[in-house]
């Protein structure tokens, strides 16, 4: 063979894998994934908005909290988590018979007039962070509203504890005869009275989600101001 003729033979088999070529690389191309634009949008992080859970002092280990009745006037739509009660419920029944053993402070006059009962002591975290509250209500609602604490340890303990001060009414009673009525294990636990001594509300005024608030004192006070203001009405019309 020729060289020339031998150069014509080379020149088309490299025509021919150059042919060849190209078609498969752009098969391989197409099948190459496309690569993603980076994202360069700033990704949302979710934060926690829940604090950290306050938990009540239990003075009955052999107990455990249950849910508590439904109460719509306090429980918020957005809350998902159960409320809970370290105590037997009298929600909306007659609260057992009101006793102490000793009044550390004045005797209130409860006579037509809401009352706020508090199982406390003070040797308790919680309880003690629930003092500022009550000496709150006690200042901001008094014409309406009389604010108690009762605990179960003798007159020297509770009269040792110097801070944080409390402003409302104080007693004890050592045989913890009320608070054995009520069941109660866990505090502070609060009871709210109306005037004919019924439970219109009651629990731990800590627990997340379900605290007690000025809202809710508000709430139950403009109740018994409209009773007040119908029988007023009533008196006027008569005389």
């Amino acid at each position: 063979m020729s060289v020339k003729r031998l150069l014509e033979a080379l020149k088309i088999v490299l025509l021919i894998l150059a042919i060849g070529a190209t078609p498969c690389m752009a098969k391989d191309k197409a099948k190459a994934p496309a690569k993603k634009p980076k994202d360069t949008t700033e990704k949302k992080v979710e934060k926690k908005t829940d604090a950290p859970a306050e938990e009540p002092c239990i003075t009955d280990s052999s107990k455990t909290a249950q849910p508590a009745p439904a109460d719509k006037s306090s429980q918020p739509s957005a809350i998902k988590r159960e409320r809970l009660l370290w105590a037997n419920s009298y929600l909306w029944a007659k609260a057992p018979e009101f006793v102490v053993e000793k009044w550390l402070s004045d005797k209130p006059d409860t006579k037509g007039k809401y009352v706020l009962i508090e199982y406390w002591a003070t040797w308790c975290g919680p309880c003690r962070k629930s003092i500022p509250l009550l000496n709150k209500f006690q200042k901001k609602y008094g014409d309406e509203l009389v604010v108690i604490g009762i605990s179960e340890e003798s007159e020297e303990d509770v009269l040792k504890m110097t801070e944080p001060q409390i402003d409302f009414h104080l007693a004890i009673d050592t045989k913890k005869r009320m608070k054995d009525e009520l069941g109660v294990f866990g505090i502070p636990h609060i009871i709210i009275l109306e005037p004919n001594g019924y439970v219109i509300w009651e629990g731990f005024p800590l627990q997340n989600g379900y605290e007690l608030t000025d809202k809710i004192i508000e709430k139950i006070l403009a109740v018994g101001r409209k009773l007040r203001a119908k029988k007023d009405a009533e008196k006027a019309k008569k005389g």
